[in-house]
C-alpha cells in the first residue's frame, strides 16, 4: 500500500510526522501573551512596587500598542523567564540574587495559579482539525514547545486532541530548548524516524531554526503582519493557515 503524501502550502512531501509548535501555531499568541503576562505583571508590581511596571513591559517585549515576536515573552522558555525576571529584580533592587530569585519563581508560579486555561487559549483556525486528519491517515502528529509540560498536556485536552497526538516534548525533557535541535532528536527517539521525516510547523524562527539543525522540513506559519519576512529566510515552506496542510 503506498503511502499518504502529506501536501503543505500545496507542494507535496513524503514525511511521516508533523512536529507542532504551540503557541502562535495550534493557539493564537497574541490573546495568550497577553493574558498571562497581564497576570504575571500585576504579581510582579505587587512585589517590586508599581513604579517599576514599564521596567516589566521593556524587558518582556510588550506594550499596550505592540508585541516583539521576537522578545522574551514570545520565545523564551518559562525557565529563562524566570532567571530574567530574577536579573530584573537584582537590577532594581539590589537585593540578594537568592532572594531575586525566589521571588521570580513565586511571581510565575502564583500567575499560574490564577490562569483559567479557557481566557488563556484561543484555538487557532483549523487546530484541531489537522491533528485528526493526519493521524486518520497514519501520520505521527505531536507538539513541541517551549511551555512547560503541565500546561501543555491541558491545553491539548482544551483542544480536544490529548489521546490523538503520540507525543509532546517540553524543555523539561531536553537538554537544550529551541533553536536547538534536541526536540526534533527526542521525537526522533520516540518514533524511531529519522529528522528528514518529520515537519516541524512553527510561527517563530526559533522554531525553524531548530528544524533546520535537525534536517528536518521547516514550514513556518504567518501570523501577524510582517511575520512572512521574517520567517522566509529560514523557512522551507510558508503557510497561512493549518488549512494548507492536507493528507491526500
Amino acid at each position: 500500500m503506498t503511502e499518504p503524501n502529506v501536501y503543505i502550502g500545496g507542494k507535496a512531501t513524503n514525511v511521516k510526522c508533523v512536529a507542532f509548535d504551540k503557541d502562535g501555531t495550534l493557539f493564537d499568541a497574541a490573546c495568550f501573551w497577553r493574558y498571562i503576562d497581564r497576570l504575571r505583571q500585576e504579581e510582579f508590581v505587587a512585589r517590586v512596587g508599581s513604579e517599576h511596571r514599564q521596567s516589566w513591559s521593556r524587558l518582556m517585549g510588550l506594550t499596550d500598542q505592540s508585541i516583539d515576536h521576537q522578545g522574551v515573552l514570545a520565545v523564551a522558555t518559562t525557565a529563562e523567564e524566570i532567571t530574567i525576571t530574577a536579573g530584573l529584580i537584582y537590577q532594581l533592587k539590589g537585593w540578594p540574587w537568592v532572594q531575586c530569585k525566589q521571588l521570580a519563581e513565586e511571581i510565575f508560579r502564583e500567575a499560574d495559579k490564577n490562569m483559567e486555561l479557557d481566557q488563556a487559549f484561543r484555538r487557532a483556525e483549523g487546530a484541531p482539525e489537522v491533528i485528526h486528519a493526519l493521524k486518520e491517515a497514519g501520520i505521527y502528529a505531536g507538539i513541541v514547545t517551549s511551555d512547560a509540560l503541565p500546561r501543555t498536556q491541558a491545553c491539548m485536552r482544551l483542544l480536544d486532541v490529548a489521546d490523538r497526538l503520540d507525543f509532546i516534548i517540553t524543555p523539561e525533557q531536553v537538554e537544550n530548548g529551541k533553536p536547538a535541535p534536541d526536540m526534533v532528536h527526542a521525537v526522533c527517539d520516540r518514533l524511531d524516524i529519522a529528522p528528514s521525516d518529520i515537519a516541524v510547523v512553527g510561527d517563530s524562527l526559533v522554531d525553524l531554526r531548530m528544524a533546520k539543525a535537525a534536517g528536518s522540513l521547516a514550514v513556518g506559519i504567518v501570523t501577524y503582519e510582517g511575520s512572512a519576512e521574517a520567517l522566509a529566510p529560514e523557512a522551507d515552506i510558508l503557510i497561512r493557515s493549518l488549512g494548507e496542510i492536507r493528507v491526500g
